[in-house]
């Protein structure tokens, strides 16, 4: 309404140009208010068609948004599931690490059971040589009593009686056997009773502190701690493990809980510095591959 107002004194100013004689203009005026009317038509066309675009451009801007916000909500909810994934699977981990470290620990056993039944095999042998081999005749010869049979020795305790007057030595308290003592505590560890198990392996380094398996015994003294979570005491036990039996057959395993066991009570640097350790010196062990894993895990969270 606003455009044709405008072109009102326009025709007029263009009427009043044609009242001349003859009226020869009228045609022309006739041609350019048909113009003006296209053009017009033609503004109002492009109105309707940047109103038409204008609001097509609105309703994909809103599709656009709606899907955003469900793209970031889907990756949300990936995100939440993941987290709970790499939680369960560092539970997992855990549970594997412990059921490894028992098979570990059972062949062990095994092989000190080995040991021990080679041993008395061995003793057995001498024994049953030496029960075999026929006494040799004492230089001088023996003598033999009235009847033929060899004379009592002068000095023989049955003929003097002195033995019977000799008062009885105290003896010392016996120590256990390793073996029996060892695979004691080592039942009370699979079996849940860990002060037993601790009571029973402190035993067995203080007695055979230098055997094979004092290695076993110190880390089962930190790993019975660390599963009663009591990390602080844990975390000094499998040290004493990895100082005094570096060579020993559970410093891998050490180094490893050790740094479960730092990660428990949030000591993360330390943590990660001695599972790096398990990767560099124990690259053909088990517990480099559950070192990797829990280092990947850790570092898949610190991107989150």
């Amino acid at each position: 309404m606003k455009k044709r107002t405008l072109w009102i004194p326009l025709i007029a100013a263009l009427l009043a140009a044609s009242a001349q004689p003859g009226f020869g203009v009228s045609k022309e005026i006739i041609q350019m208010m048909t113009q003006l009317d296209n053009i017009q038509q033609q503004v109002s066309n492009l109105q309707n068609t940047v109103a038409t675009q204008t609001a097509v451009l609105k309703t994909l801007v809103q599709q656009a948004s709606d899907n955003i916000s469900a793209m970031k909500a889907t990756i949300a909810s990936m995100q939440e599931a993941e987290a709970r994934h790499l939680a369960s699977s560092s539970n997992q981990i855990d549970s594997l690490s412990s059921q490894v470290q028992q098979l570990s620990s059972s062949l062990d056993e095994a092989k000190g059971e080995i040991s021990n039944l080679s041993g008395q095999v061995a003793q057995t042998q001498k024994m049953l040589q030496t029960i075999n081999t026929p006494p040799q005749n004492q230089p001088g010869g023996t003598q033999s009593g009235p009847s033929g049979a060899p004379a009592q020795p002068a000095n023989d305790a049955s003929s003097t009686g002195s033995a019977n007057d000799a008062p009885p030595s105290a003896s010392a308290a016996p120590v256990p056997d390793p073996q029996v003592l060892y695979q004691s505590a080592y039942t009370d560890y699979t079996q849940g009773e860990y002060e037993l198990a601790i009571q029973g392996f402190q035993q067995y380094l203080q007695d055979y502190g230098n055997t094979d398996l004092a290695s076993n015994a110190q880390f089962y003294v930190g790993d019975s701690e660390y599963l009663q979570k009591d990390y602080k005491d844990a975390i000094q036990d499998y040290d004493k493990c990895i100082q005094s039996y570096p060579n020993g057959n559970k410093a891998a395993a050490a180094y490893l809980k050790k740094g479960y066991a730092l990660l428990a009570t949030g000591q993360r640097a330390a943590a990660e510095r001695d599972l790096e350790t398990v990767i560099r010196k124990y690259p053909q062990s088990h517990e480099k591959d559950l070192a990797s894993q829990r280092l990947r895990s850790l570092r898949a969270d610190a991107r989150e």
